[in-house]
């Protein structure tokens, strides 16, 4: 019951600190404490909003002790930003920051999972939502398998992605701007979608298909370029990487 107690705080975190948050509030929490509260609002929101199937009292407990904790954090990080000077923000203070936090709030919800599985071992959804899933001929492991999977390859993964290559990224005037972020984040989702399905099936040499066929957008690119290539590899490994975990989840 741990992993069912742990999947639900994971799924609970990507909804609350990718998918309610956005850039610009992000932002506004490093100097504004009003907005730490509203993104803790927010977080406890999707918490609950993520209970729906289960309803029960004590996953609300749990849903709410998991958003002070991350709220705790996030207090943390705001007060720490506001004592260090503006000078030692780099792109790798950024890189570092993004993945330090994320580590801090996995483990509180580790602890979280823990504990309340040792307290209250029992977590079901509730008989409506069991009788659809019979309906459907799935089940509620299944589905919240899948649920948690294609949430973290799309918005988490992309932005994890993009902290972890902000450092590399190539200082040309050709480089990936406004289409790096729109166009190419979105077929990044669709590449890491579309692998994950062929992991699901067990086609794993069909992967090799989607991988050609990004490389040969980017031909002239690549061969022109050497540092963008560098890039470029670096960016599908970790693509790809990401969904080989997230396909753990399955």
């Amino acid at each position: 019951m741990a992993k069912g107690y742990f999947a639900y705080l994971l799924l609970g975190h990507i909804l609350g600190d990718f998918y309610t948050q956005t850039k610009g509030m992000a932002e506004k929490k490093e100097n504004h404490l009003i907005w730490v509260l509203i993104h803790g609002a927010a977080y406890l929101g999707a918490f609950l909003l993520a209970a729906l199937p289960i309803a029960s009292f004590d996953i609300i407990v749990v849903a709410v002790i998991a958003s002070a904790a991350h709220f705790l954090i996030d207090l943390m990080k705001h007060l720490y930003l506001l004592k260090i000077k503006k000078s030692i923000m780099t792109q790798s203070f950024e890189r570092n920051m993004f993945f330090g936090d994320q580590i801090l709030h996995i483990i509180s919800l580790i602890v979280i999972g823990y504990i309340a599985t040792r307290n209250n071992p029992s977590i079901a959804a509730l008989k409506i939502i069991d009788d659809f899933l019979i309906v459907a001929g799935t089940t509620g492991e299944t589905a919240a398998s899948w649920t948690l999977a294609l949430l973290i390859i799309h918005k988490p993964v992309n932005i994890a992605i993009q902290k972890l290559l902000m450092v590399y990224r190539p200082k040309g005037k050709d480089e990936c701007g406004v289409n790096d972020n729109n166009a190419g984040r979105f077929i990044g989702t669709v590449e890491r979608l579309i692998m994950l399905m062929f992991i699901s099936i067990g086609q794993y040499s069909a992967i090799g298909l989607v991988l050609t066929a990004k490389s040969i957008a980017r031909y002239d690119k690549i061969a022109r370029e050497p540092e963008f290539a560098e890039y470029y590899l670096l960016g599908t490994l970790l693509s790809t990487a990401s969904v080989v975990i997230a396909s753990s989840l399955l």
